[in-house]
């Protein structure tokens, strides 16, 4: 397939790595510019674009950016990008960094705003895992132990085309739903960023308590802050030493009361 990646940071250029190595054509941009991805898409396998040239021709287009820039990002794409392409957001909802939304402040789900702002259905991806699971915990389809990534949209096909792309990355996808319910797996609930398999995200999803997420939110932060700068500035780099370990996974596990990954599921 075709894929166009909007966002050159972390998750995206991850994606777009893992999607060349699946084969697929994968074009890139970023409102940085052609000149200051450059570089990246070729250690890649991507080819670098501009915005207006990200959209043409492609299957399916993946939007890895902050949820504020969102609105700007749906000016510009207006009247560009053909029905037929499927659209994927993988991000999450963070006051601290994306400012107050009234919308989701005032109950709407993350995703079910997104979709407003484009005009158009979207699938939620990519957004449950954090990066490094996403770059070093993938296994070949059938592998034991293989983590599952949630995947929600209201439109079928376009579903069935995302958990392929899971699939390709790795991950075994599970099939979350409609739209609507893709809150299920948003910071930090059970099946946000605890790295589980498929019968244990579906449970987790399952169990999670939309009233509480806030509160967890803030419980993670103050959990994480322990962890102390050095570990966030590897973990934001993508740059891991052989011997690195997510902690974010252990201290979401942790708040949601869920198995420690050195115990058995």
């Amino acid at each position: 397939m075709k894929i166009g990646i909007i966002g050159a940071g972390l998750i995206g250029r991850i994606l777009a790595r893992k999607f060349t190595e699946s084969m697929h054509t994968v074009f890139l941009a970023d409102a940085k510019g052609i000149s200051e991805i450059q570089e990246t898409a070729d250690d890649i396998g991507a080819k670098a674009v501009d915005l207006d040239e990200v959209v043409m021709g492609i299957d399916v287009l993946i939007l890895s950016i902050p949820l504020l820039r969102i609105p700007e990002l749906a000016k510009s794409l207006k009247g560009k990008l053909e029905e037929r392409v499927v659209v994927v957001e993988t991000t999450n909802y963070w006051p601290h960094r994306d400012g107050l939304i009234e919308e989701i402040e005032n109950g709407m789900v993350n995703s079910v705003w997104v979709q407003q702002q484009l005009g158009r259905t979207v699938v939620k991806a990519f957004s449950n895992i954090g990066a490094y699971s996403l770059l070093a915990e993938g296994k070949p389809k059938n592998s034991d132990g293989r983590i599952a990534i949630a995947v929600s949209g209201d439109i079928q096909k376009e579903i069935d085309v995302v958990m392929g792309l899971v699939d390709d990355a790795g991950f075994d996808p599970l099939d979350a739903g409609p739209l609507e319910e893709s809150w299920r797996q948003q910071a930090c609930g059970p099946a946000y960023c605890t790295d589980l398999q498929f019968g244990d995200l579906k449970k987790a999803r399952e169990s999670a308590v939309r009233e509480t997420l806030t509160d967890k939110q803030k419980l993670s932060f103050s959990k994480m802050k322990n962890l102390g700068q050095e570990f966030f500035d590897t973990l934001v780099s993508g740059n891991y030493p052989d011997d690195f370990v997510d902690h974010a996974v252990d201290i979401n596990r942790s708040i949601n009361g869920l198995p420690s990954r050195n115990c058995k599921q």
